[in-house]
């Protein structure tokens, strides 16, 4: 077997020029297509669209085709890339990073990914552990893709199930690499899989109150209560409406993990979601003309990808603009393009859904659920998943796992670094 080494990428630190070149932030992105376990017969993995993870993992502002100029994470944060080769086959990687709107002296660690060799694993996360610690970390959390409001966690449950849209997939293994080094569990994140069938008694309960409602001459509209669709065409000012109620919710202590989001950061998220979403699935929710709660749906694009890569082998080519790469993913984008004029998507990913705090207790929550089933039944979307759901927000776990089954558990995991391992 050839000799494992750690290759270091370059370094971004927030308000400094960039080492990383678009080159090396490629080379990082390709890893994943190099783990064999994703390739075998249990593996449910589906790879994301190579250009927004290249715009994900950018951190070097220029300016260059069919990617954002930066992404706007990095303004505050400080992040580092690691690739461990046998030879020159990448066998693993791991980022390193220090988010500076998150709490002070906690470093996280996220993309991990590796071959089933425990060395290989131990001297990614040393590596990554020692470059937090010299910038006087003193806990790591993690993994994460950057936080809560991107991809979060460890799978550690659900390895037969297929991820939905920006739904983590990793390898059983790892968390056995996790455990071993002596990080503990610091929270648990899920993802409930529903359908017409398994949600068919909690809505059928929502129909008969509803029913109760207007037969007393009210409806969701009573009391200044409004459930409306975003409008596309003031696109602008919803997205103003949505980031304020995501930050405001987001931020109140039920969602580990979170960091609130800038305005660029949400702009660029917005906008992107735009493009493969479909009006009917998200709604704000207005008392009095103001808005107090907001759900955001997504067809689920894995759909597309899957069928895609099913008819080749995935893979990603060298170079951060390469043709291989740029024909799978625009024609993976061109055929979403076709089923959303159609909207003939099979799943529904619940991607948002959050309410004020004080706005609770009012069953607003059922009657946004209810409206999530009506558009997708009419729609002929009979299956769903609602993800990620922190344990802790009971808020959303108690109506949600009344409508399904626990489809996958992923774990954030936390190590002390205070001292020298």
């Amino acid at each position: 077997m050839a000799h494992t080494y750690i290759k270091p990428l370059g370094e971004h630190v927030p308000g400094q020029t960039s080492s990383l070149s678009l080159n090396q932030v490629k080379e990082f992105v390709a890893v994943p297509y190099h783990i064999e376990w994703y390739h075998s017969p249990q593996s449910q993995k589906v790879f994301p669209l190579i250009l927004q993870e290249l715009s994900d993992f950018n951190c070097t502002r220029t300016k260059v085709p069919f990617l954002i100029e930066r992404n706007p994470y990095f303004d505050h944060a400080q992040i580092k890339y690691f690739i461990a080769y046998q030879g020159s086959k990448p066998v693993g990687r791991i980022a390193a990073f220090i988010d500076r709107n998150y709490r002070p002296e906690t470093g996280w660690i996220g993309s991990f990914e590796s071959i089933p060799d425990q060395d290989t694993a131990f001297m990614l996360l040393d590596a990554a552990i020692s470059y937090l610690r010299e910038n006087r970390c003193r806990t790591v959390i993690g993994p994460a893709k950057f936080n809560a409001a991107g991809e979060v966690g460890l799978l550690v449950d659900g390895f037969e199930n297929k991820p939905s849209f920006m739904e983590p997939y990793h390898p059983p293994y790892y968390q056995d690499f996790f455990n071993r080094y002596g990080f503990i569990k610091k929270n648990d994140w899920y993802s409930v899989s529903t359908d017409s069938i398994l949600s068919k008694d909690y809505m059928d309960k929502i129909t008969r109150v509803t029913a109760r409602i207007n037969r007393g001459k009210r409806n969701h509209q009573s009391n200044g209560y409004h459930i409306r669709n975003i409008d596309f065409s003031q696109m602008d000012q919803e997205i103003v409406i949505i980031r304020d109620l995501y930050n405001t919710i987001w931020n109140e202590g039920h969602h580990p993990q979170q960091v609130k989001m800038t305005d660029e950061e949400f702009k660029v998220l917005a906008l992107g979601i735009k493009e493969i979403a479909l009006q009917d699935f998200i709604f704000i929710a207005e008392k009095d003309g103001r808005p107090i709660a907001v759900s955001v749906n997504l067809p689920d694009i894995n759909e597309v990808i899957s069928h895609y890569d099913s008819q080749r082998t995935p893979g990603a080519g060298t170079g951060w603009f390469n043709l291989r790469d740029l024909k799978r993913d625009l024609c993976i984008f061109l055929s979403i393009k076709k089923k959303l004029k159609t909207k003939d998507f099979d799943r529904l990913r619940l991607f948002i859904l959050g309410i004020k705090k004080e706005y609770r207790k009012n069953g607003l929550d059922s009657r946004l659920y209810f409206s999530i089933a009506q558009k997708a039944i009419a729609a002929n979307i009979h299956h769903g998943s609602a993800s990620q759901l922190a344990d802790i927000n009971m808020d959303i776990i108690n109506p949600i796992f009344k409508m399904g089954n626990v489809a996958m558990t992923w774990r954030v995991y936390k190590l002390d670094i205070s001292e020298p391992g």
